[in-house]
């Protein structure tokens, strides 16, 4: 047997232990249950604080710092630095609860209160320690996620890249889409082009007639 078929048998014997502890242990516990009321909870949370005005922009902004939280997350599962006890979704690993959620959320609050770069780097670093040392500790006590060989201090300083990252990103993103509106308003007002003369109006025809 190849490297590549062992592989993939292995990956199918992951597949269903991992199914089968999703549907006997997992789905519809009382952690899973738990889990789904706290995402809930944070997402009315956040909807009710986001300003609509920047829904767009910040909803970009949280888009960014998902696919990074993500890509973290599958690393650190890789490495064997933590495991997830309770999904939501029987997917390994199982990155919907923080990833798509706790991370980006936290980060685009930051970014929706933090107008200059002082604010939005406090308002990171309050949001960074609060996923290390209050959310991330509290999945642990109630086994939703287990850290192996793991600091929590060290999400503070990934979180605090993240955080840098998405806001360089969404600033290049910002200042690209403002100089092409520019140039394109001008391209409209200002026409390389010359431009056919205007056909004179029946009434002014008529109006040439009779003083004639």
């Amino acid at each position: 047997m190849s490297s590549n078929e062992l592989f993939h048998q292995l990956q199918l014997q992951i597949w269903n232990i991992t199914w089968n502890r999703y549907i006997t242990e997992e789905l519809f516990s009382s952690r899973w249950w738990g889990s789904l009321i706290f995402l809930l909870v944070l997402y009315a949370i956040w909807l009710k604080l986001l300003d609509k005005s920047r829904a767009f922009e910040i909803t970009l902004f949280g888009s960014f710092v998902a696919v990074q939280a993500v890509m973290v997350d599958i690393v650190g599962f890789s490495m064997g630095l933590w495991q997830h006890n309770i999904r939501l979704l029987p997917i390994v690993p199982g990155v919907f609860p923080i990833d798509f959620t706790v991370v980006p959320i936290l980060l685009m609050l930051a970014h929706q209160y933090g107008a200059t770069w002082s604010k939005y780097l406090t308002w990171s670093a309050f949001a960074a320690l609060l996923f290390s040392f209050v959310i991330s500790p509290t999945f642990q006590f109630f086994d939703i996620k287990a850290y192996y060989n793991w600091h929590f201090a060290y999400f503070v300083i990934l979180m605090m890249i993240l955080a840098i990252i998405s806001r360089l990103v969404i600033e290049m993103v910002e200042k690209t889409v403002k100089a092409h509106s520019t140039d394109f308003s001008s391209s409209i007002e200002i026409s390389p082009f010359p431009q056919p003369a205007a056909k004179p109006l029946p009434d002014s025809e008529e109006n040439n007639s009779d003083d004639n």
